[in-house]
């Protein structure tokens, strides 16, 4: 699910954006080309909340960082960090569902923007039940009358 996420992201920042910004996943050790976007999965902020029957409320929190195209620009950090707060509000899974982007925030880091979002989602544990293995089953039927 967090792959899928990840992938709303980077087509959302790329409908927002334009293909003049590249959009990372992976850390890049060289040759990162400004301006861009890096899309990082955190750590959750606390375990799954477990719910009625199999299901589990997953917090999912997700760090954009935003390269300028220079450095110190505080903004185009400013820009950008009020059109993510527009664009990030809804996501749209590659299987067409919606999430909705929660505890956004922003801050701007040694000239690197970090915007924070969560993507909440359910999840539906599947347990396999043992199942009945022969049922036998006898009615007679007599009429009252």
């Amino acid at each position: 699910m967090l792959n899928e996420i990840v992938q709303g992201i980077a087509r959302r920042l790329n409908a927002a954006f334009g293909d003049d910004y590249e959009i990372y996943q992976n850390k890049v050790e060289q040759g990162l080309q400004e301006p861009c976007f890096f899309v990082a999965v955190l750590p959750p902020p606390q375990p799954a909340k477990p719910l009625l029957g199999n299901r589990e409320r997953c917090l999912n929190a997700f760090d954009v960082h935003y390269f300028p195209r220079q450095a110190g620009n505080n903004a185009e950090l400013l820009a950008v960090a009020e059109q993510l707060l527009a664009e990030l509000r809804f996501i749209e899974l590659p299987g067409g569902g919606l999430l909705r982007g929660t505890s956004m925030r922003w801050e701007p880091v040694d000239g690197v923007l970090h915007f924070f979002v969560n993507y909440n989602t359910l999840l539906n544990r599947q347990e396999e039940k043992p199942l009945m293995e022969t049922l036998s089953f006898e009615q007679d039927i007599t009429e009252k009358g």
